[in-house]
């Protein structure tokens, strides 16, 4: 492959070899391998499609009359010898696979920025948040349902990285169920020593049914009963408080962090991609572009926020019984 000789995937920054799956995006001609673009899901310059952008015009005819001072695929900030006293690059690493381009949020806007930049941030299930962020920008709905919220609570508020609300929330739940053992502990004695007794003989080898009896007829057992409901129907009530809530509170978590990096970008910040395996090569991405890289990687989801929450919850539990 004699065109391709010393230009690199545009997905992994390998060098494309002689005998490569090597597949072609019809819109501008931009080379990956069959893998990658299929793991990238898209075009890897997609971004570029609308201003007409070649690859053939952009890096294979250059090539013929000059090398390239830099390695072609690999993002180099640009401009950062200029920077001056105060700005700021924006640090840490990109997500490896571009987000979505949301042209059908074209000249469209929330609270006067960009709906693409809401759209970057959410970066996943965008279609069903960008029309509630603009129900609530307009006071059209100060409420909505999330199912994902009623269902798993708070580590559904960590998942979409509102970190504040998720362990907040946590920590009302916890304080909660120790209120109601204290309180079953405290006004059915007799109760609570007939389950000790009966979660030790548990862990001995099973339940001995002179034990669940023990529980089930102690004369304090209805008390518990009552106690256990009113704690049932407290989180009851959290979680629907939670699903009414989270989608507002998710537009002021994203509404704030797309507002940070556009005042951060007035004020003369740079984006800064960091170096290593998990970088994504970036040619010829604008500023707008690197900005939805950013966006996405600081909003979207996260599936170890929740999983620790949970691990550390557990572990808690575990020491202080």
């Amino acid at each position: 492959m004699p065109l391709l000789e010393g230009i690199q995937c545009p997905v992994c920054g390998a060098e494309f070899a002689e005998g490569d799956d090597v597949v072609y995006c019809p819109d501008c001609g931009t080379p990956h391998h069959r893998e990658c673009y299929k793991m990238a899901g898209h075009c890897v310059n997609a971004g570029l499609h609308h201003t007409g952008y070649n690859f053939y015009d952009d890096k294979i005819a250059p090539k013929k009359e000059e090398q390239p001072e830099k390695p072609v695929g690999i993002f180099t900030p640009q401009a950062q010898e200029k920077q001056t006293e105060g700005e700021t690059p924006f640090s840490g690493m990109f997500a490896p696979i571009q987000p979505e381009v949301y042209t059908e949020y074209e000249g469209d806007s929330i609270d006067g920025i960009s709906t693409k930049d809401y759209a970057a941030a959410v970066n996943s299930n965008a279609s069903r948040f960008i029309p509630l962020f603009k129900a609530f920008d307009k006071k059209e709905r100060k409420t909505s349902w999330n199912w994902g919220a009623f269902i798993f609570g708070p580590y559904y508020l960590l998942f979409r990285k509102m970190y504040s609300q998720g362990i907040g929330l946590i920590c009302i739940q916890t304080v909660i169920n120790y209120l109601g053992g204290y309180f079953i502990a405290l006004k059915a004695p007799k109760f609570n020593t007939a389950m000790q007794t009966l979660m030790a003989s548990s862990g001995k080898g099973g339940f001995k049914m002179e034990d669940i009896q023990a529980a089930a007829t102690a004369s304090d057992a209805q008390i518990a009963a009552n106690i256990t409901m009113i704690v049932f129907a407290a989180y009851i009530i959290i979680r629907i408080l939670t699903a009414l809530f989270a989608d507002k509170f998710y537009f002021t978590t994203i509404k704030n962090l797309v507002k940070n990096v556009n005042d951060k970008i007035r004020d003369g910040a740079t984006f800064s991609a960091a170096p290593g395996m998990m970088v994504q090569p970036m040619q010829n991405l604008d500023s707008d572009q690197m900005k939805y890289l950013y966006l996405a990687r600081r909003g979207g989801a996260s599936f170890m926020a929740p999983l620790m929450a949970y691990l550390a919850l557990s572990l808690i539990q575990m020491f202080l019984q």
